[in-house]
């Protein structure tokens, strides 16, 4: 069986070490406002210095975790992505490495939450974030599983719907929330 919470925690004791800001998104963070669905990995959105990134490796490199290092450093340096891998218990977390100047994960890191996942406590995406991201990746995929998790969280949060409305249109998902939103009865 995989277990998430050590390659979690020492992704998060690494990003803490370099004064990195990070936000779980994804489904993990759906679970955390209720969503109930298995996931093999955590998705993590990062924003690390330049001048930090090899610090951070040297953080996550040891026997215990995989961590491809080319691929790490082009994420550190040109934005992407690169993975956390503990082989021991099959944990991955994936690292999204963002821009300092993309103003939708500036927002995303303002109005994180601090919670406990997985026994490990970290910072979270808002539920409101994670309905917007979702709706987001929905625009290429239309993906019915993204669209449950939009769903299932609204129908069970309280939401900014002030804040969905204002990122909806900036992200061009207007469309798509308002019929979330008149879906789980949260449209007025």
């Amino acid at each position: 069986m995989i277990n998430l919470a050590f390659a979690l925690q020492r992704v998060v004791n690494a990003l803490d070490h370099v004064g990195a800001r990070y936000v779980i998104v994804g489904s993990t963070a759906a679970a955390a406002w209720g969503v109930v669905r298995s996931t093999r990995d955590i998705d993590l959105v990062a924003l690390v210095s330049r001048e930090s990134v090899e610090t951070l490796l040297n953080e996550l490199s040891d026997e215990d975790l995989y961590l491809p290092l080319d691929e790490a450093r082009r994420a550190g340096s040109e934005g992407g992505s690169f993975h956390v891998l503990h082989p021991a218990t099959g944990g991955k977390v994936d690292v999204f490495i963002c821009k300092p100047d993309d103003p939708f994960e500036q927002m995303r890191l303002e109005r994180r939450v601090r919670l406990d996942v997985l026994g490990v406590t970290t910072w979270v995406a808002t539920a409101e974030d994670i309905i917007l991201a979702k709706l987001n990746w929905r625009i290429t995929s239309r993906s019915d599983t993204q669209w449950r998790d939009c769903i299932e969280i609204a129908a069970i949060q309280p939401l900014d719907v002030d804040h969905l409305r204002f990122w909806a249109d900036h992200l061009g998902v207007t469309a798509d929330l308002e019929d979330l939103l008149a879906e789980t009865g949260k449209a007025s």
